[in-house]
């Protein structure tokens, strides 16, 4: 069997098709971009089939997708078939080949193609002998040939049926007033940040969004994302924070000297009080009560981010998760990355399958990105703008919202030059896009060691 699928996958219809399995085998995910281009009987080989049925039947049922599930679904739906396959191993070359699904909707239409023109095929064989019938009817023929041609017409495109506006907008106000009648009932999908004006500037952090939140170094953007997992954590949001920079010793010492006011670097190396070590206690203690988790992930790939998101989904439940940061992500350069495959082509890919993890999963995600030294060069203020975050690429046309935070004081701007007040200890979030929502200007402080925010007084700057 094996010999035999690997002989018929020598033709170009066939390689497509193996070439979709392939996708779906290194990047699950992927599916949800097919759009229901795609039926199992496209595919002409039973393995390809039975695979492909699998991945199907999975995502139908809202379950997490990797080869560990794909086999156990392929067992159940026919077992036999699975035991001649010997499991996936029938497609151990084809995956050595193809380590990436960055051209899947183009093998996709090939499939499509392929299969609408063995129907085509089919129909002419089976209305040609008709039409040789004496008395038979033109228009009665050429009617169902029609028909069965429309038929395979309609399979050139997605499944997706279009919707009628009105309809669309019944459902859209239903779901905004239930939420609304959930908020004032203390229970809300969207995450709060525990940064009023930003919360009440963009809603908070909402449902299938994808937040981009960027900064120059050192200017505070994980501590930003700490306070955020910490403060969605507290409202019982499930939060899953992914460092690919560090470690999970290094984020508990900043989530300690958050919720104890004790300076990090006293609890790595300087020492600290009797009094202080009651407040870290105490700290600990309620950390320990938080659905609150942490992953190390510096060698990681997103696909592998991505199995580790879905596992803790399928254990415990995730509500919101951050990864901190893009541009340190592990981007595999193998068979499948062309060596003309620039680093921002590389990390678009990237963005665009965080953004379909979190309508996959219906949870907010937020996305930490570097900034490039643009801004910098720039007279004062120095105020970030979209072209400034670093391998931008997709990243701006993918992200719902993008906020970069910024702390006029690491530009030695110590006072308003309008207002005249003092701006030491003070940040702003600048929400520079916003899908859905408006953009602007959130006001925090921060105390010294850039470990605790609060809310800015109702003051404007």
């Amino acid at each position: 069997m094996m010999k035999q699928e690997a002989r018929m996958s020598q033709t170009p219809q066939q390689k497509a098709e193996r070439a979709v399995i392939a996708a779906l085998l290194s990047s699950p995910e992927s599916y949800f971009e097919l759009g229901g281009r795609l039926i199992p009987e496209m595919f002409t080989t039973e393995g390809d089939r039975l695979v492909f049925k699998s991945v199907a039947s999975l995502a139908a049922q809202g379950k997490a997708v990797d080869m560990v599930t794909i086999e156990a679904e392929m067992i159940r739906q026919d077992a036999a078939l699975y035991g001649r396959l010997n499991g996936l191993s029938f497609l151990r070359e084809t995956l050595s080949a193809l380590r990436n699904d960055s051209h899947i909707l183009v093998h996709a239409r090939l499939v499509q193609e392929a299969w609408v023109l063995r129907g085509c095929r089919d129909v002419l064989r089976k209305y040609g002998s008709e039409a040789e019938v004496p008395g038979v009817e033109a228009a009665d023929l050429m009617a169902s040939i029609r028909k069965e041609l429309d038929a395979l017409d309609l399979r050139l495109t997605s499944e997706k049926e279009t919707r009628s506006a009105g309809d669309v907008a019944r459902e859209a106000l239903a779901d905004s007033y239930r939420r609304e009648e959930e908020r004032r009932s203390g229970v809300t999908e969207e995450v709060l940040t525990g940064i009023r004006s930003f919360d009440e500037l963009t809603g908070g952090l909402h449902p299938k969004d994808l937040t981009v939140l960027s900064a120059r170094p050192s200017m505070g953007k994980t501590a930003v994302a700490l306070n955020w997992a910490l403060r969605a954590a507290e409202q019982g949001k499930r939060t899953l924070f992914f460092s690919v920079e560090m470690s999970e010793e290094e984020l508990v010492h900043r989530l300690l000297a958050i919720l104890s006011d004790v300076e990090p670097e006293k609890i790595r190396y300087r020492g600290t009080t009797a009094e202080e070590r009651v407040r870290l206690g105490e700290a600990a203690t309620r950390l320990e009560s938080l659905p609150l988790r942490l992953v190390y992930c510096g060698s990681l790939t997103i696909d592998e981010i991505r199995a580790m998101l879905f596992r803790e989904q399928a254990k415990e439940g995730v509500d919101l998760f951050l990864i901190d940061y893009l541009n340190l992500i592990h981007v595999p350069q193998g068979k499948g990355n062309s060596r003309n495959e620039t680093m921002d082509l590389a990390l678009g890919e990237v963005v665009r399958k965080v953004k379909l993890m979190a309508v996959e999963m219906k949870v907010p995600v937020v996305l930490l990105v570097q900034m490039n030294r643009d801004c910098d060069r720039r007279s004062a203020p120095f105020l970030p703008v979209l072209s400034d975050l670093r391998n931008s690429g997709a990243i701006e046309q993918v992200a719902d919202q993008v906020v970069f935070v910024y702390r006029p004081e690491k530009y030695g701007i110590y006072q308003d030059p309008k207002t005249k007040e003092d701006l030491r200890g003070v940040g702003y979030l600048l929400v520079a896009k916003n899908r859905l929502g408006s953009v602007g200007k959130a006001v925090f402080r921060y105390n010294p060691s850039m470990t605790r925010f609060t809310d800015y007084d109702d003051r404007l700057l």
